[in-house]
């Protein structure tokens, strides 16, 4: 299974989209009072700000190459593998 990279530009617009269109919907249904209204955006826009302090310190887990994985079928027995590396010089002379 492929693992694909999180897309943030969709959380936030369906975010941005569904407190819109509930802000709308309380609004236009008298679902709260205006007092009521700010108090529920006010503490909206606390979680997200708690969420993007959250995002910012969060640190994920690095994964190793895939270079560094063993290839399928691997002999594993030897846990110290030796293997030719060819040595070419970086710059070299005609």
């Amino acid at each position: 299974m492929t693992t694909h990279a999180f897309r943030w530009r969709g959380l936030i617009f369906g975010l941005i989209f569904v407190a819109i269109a509930g802000g709308w919907a309380a609004w236009k249904q008298d679902l709260l009072t205006q007092q009521q209204f700010s108090f529920t955006v006010s503490a909206v826009l606390i979680v997200f700000g708690i969420l993007g302090v959250i995002a910012t310190f969060w640190r994920p887990v690095p994964r190793p190459p895939s270079e560094l994985l063993p290839a399928p079928g691997a002999d594993l027995s030897d846990p110290h593998p030796t293997a030719e590396v060819p040595h070419e010089d970086p710059d070299p002379q005609p």
